[in-house]
């Protein structure tokens, strides 16, 4: 398949290695429908897939190559010929189809909105899920803007459906937010607590219980290395500990089953964010293999 600007292939041409039974499917999902700051994220998955191209196959940690496992890019899903909810169903299909297959879907957003119907998705499949998400903000608002289905909310949809989750990076969030987790007995790991106890990924790891689903709005690194987002925030995870999260997620039995990366809001001259995040897709990838 020949690529076009809008269209690329993650890692291009360099993914033609020949592997009868792909392990990896990359699924576009352009959405953008409740952005409440900055805008741009439906920029975000053709700007990732461009990005990866410039990627060496051979990893410089993991010294293979994770390619060799076998990825393939869908086409970008026509979620601007449906309504939010519609647009929520379509991509909750997408996901399910990739389960069915065999496939591990890793999900390229668009907002956070897309990753509540893709957990719905992997719920079905795997109802003992956990959810692991990587943000800056809790995203536990009832309704953001007039809508249950904002990224604001996409938590509080995840938690609707019964699914446990756990909180990484975080360092904003309302009243009407912190309310609930009190009122939830939950401990997300904020920044500070991140800071203030170094053994926040061995804790994170006893609370774990089921195949995991990663979740990584792009606003829970720091901005140092990703200045692309709506809603960027001071602090944040670095490129070490983001990557120490997952290559222990990824260890974890059965560890992961899926992935998402989202709110990437593409901005000239800053286009090693979109590199970062590519290299942050592969370098999970690599982990999974691994295991």
């Amino acid at each position: 398949m020949h690529s076009t600007t809008a269209y690329p292939r993650f890692l291009e041409d360099e993914a033609d290695v020949g592997v009868v039974s792909p392990r990896f499917a990359i699924i576009s999902a352009p959405l953008a429908r409740t952005v409440s700051w900055g805008g741009g994220t439906e920029d975000g998955p053709a700007a990732i897939l461009a990005a990866s191209t410039a990627l060496e196959v051979f990893d410089d940690e993991l010294l293979q190559e994770t390619v060799q496992a076998g990825i393939v890019t869908r086409p970008p899903l026509p979620l601007g010929e449906y309504d939010l909810a519609g647009a929520c169903g379509q991509i909750k299909e997408a996901v399910a189809r990739e389960l069915a297959a065999g496939m591990f879907p890793v999900l390229l957003g668009g907002e956070h909105t897309v990753s509540g119907p893709a957990v719905a998705a992997m719920r079905e499949k795997y109802p003992d899920l956990h959810v692991v998400q990587v943000d800056a903000h809790l995203d536990l608002r009832d309704s953001y803007s007039g809508t249950p289905l904002s990224h604001a909310s996409v938590m509080r949809r995840v938690a609707d459906l019964g699914v446990s989750f756990s909180q990484v990076g975080i360092r904003s969030f309302c009243a009407e937010e912190w309310q609930l987790v009190q009122e939830r007995g939950w401990q997300p790991y904020t920044m500070a607590r991140i800071h203030d106890q170094p053994d926040w990924l061995e804790q994170l790891r006893r609370e774990i219980k089921g195949p995991v689903y990663l979740t990584i709005d792009l606003d829970g690194l720091d901005p140092a290395i990703m200045p692309a987002t709506g809603t960027p925030e001071p602090d944040g995870l670095t490129w070490r500990q983001v990557t120490a999260l997952s290559r222990l997620l990824a260890a974890l039995k059965p560890g992961l089953v899926g992935m998402d990366v989202v709110e990437l809001a593409p901005r000239p001259d800053l286009e090693h964010a979109a590199f970062t995040a590519a290299k942050l897709i592969y370098r999970t990838l690599g982990y999974v293999t691994r295991q």
